[in-house]
């Protein structure tokens, strides 16, 4: 319904605007680029939490059908995609579970995080990757599935 208008406002804006209109806890320090899709089954949800000093990049998806916290400092690049339900097997019965994001990780571009993921603080998940378990802190994970690809200093 507000996705035109999304579309056209500056990032900095658009985090206000998602605060206001859906009641989101997102900080105003946080930037959501033109074009993210947040997504839920249930309007009455409104599990969202994005912290402080966070970019969203372009053309994203965010799926809070169970709840996202994305915690501060957190760069999400275009087009990744966070999913917190799977009804591959069962559409009547799907799977739901939250994903949370630590304090200074990174999301390469096309990176898919699945329900239950938590990617642990200034941990890296390289572009296109595809995340299936929790992700430790400092840790590079890169791949479909994704796999350890090396460690922060």
């Amino acid at each position: 319904m507000f996705e035109t208008l999304f579309s056209i406002l500056p990032m900095q804006i658009r985090a206000r605007v998602e605060r206001w209109i859906h009641r989101y806890d997102i900080d105003p320090t946080a930037r959501i680029s033109p074009g993210v899709k947040i997504i839920y089954n249930d309007k009455r949800r409104k599990k969202l939490k994005i912290g402080k000093n966070v970019f969203i990049g372009v053309n994203c998806v965010l799926d809070i059908t169970k709840g996202i916290i994305i915690k501060d400092n957190v760069q999400i690049a275009p087009n990744a995609m966070i999913f917190t339900h799977d009804s591959s097997k069962d559409r009547k019965n799907p799977i739901e579970r939250g994903v949370i994001i630590e304090e200074g990780a990174y999301i390469g571009a096309g990176a898919i995080i699945l329900h239950g993921v938590r990617v642990g603080k200034n941990a890296i998940v390289g572009a296109g990757a595809v995340v299936t378990g929790d992700v430790n802190d400092n840790t590079i994970v890169g791949g479909v599935p994704a796999k350890i690809i090396g460690v922060r200093k």
